[in-house]
């Protein structure tokens, strides 16, 4: 991953080719009037920084592994699914 530094003007201009960029991992950091304003991040690298600074401030506990699919709780054994049932509820109004 690299980062590379642009001006607005040339973000404006050539937007295609950092989008590749972005596309390929590398970050992009925006200037305006030689002042940072943003960023553009690749989403894998967005959604790592949000889930490692909910696990920093306690609101998650996470091992960095994928979560293993579970089991529903319950099971509908009846021939009406409650979809069918709502469906019926607001045809009635």
């Amino acid at each position: 991953m690299r980062e590379h530094e642009i001006g607005v003007t040339e973000l404006r201009q050539r937007l295609y080719r950092y989008i590749k960029l972005v596309e390929e991992g590398n970050v992009i950091r925006i200037t305006k009037y030689g002042k940072v304003i943003g960023y553009i991040v690749p989403a894998q690298i967005y959604l790592k920084n949000i889930m490692d600074n909910l696990v920093t401030q306690g609101v998650i506990h996470w091992g960095g592994k994928p979560l293993s699919p579970w089991a529903p709780v319950a099971k509908n054994d009846r021939p009406v699914q409650l979809s069918d049932l709502v469906i019926n509820e607001r045809g009635k109004r």
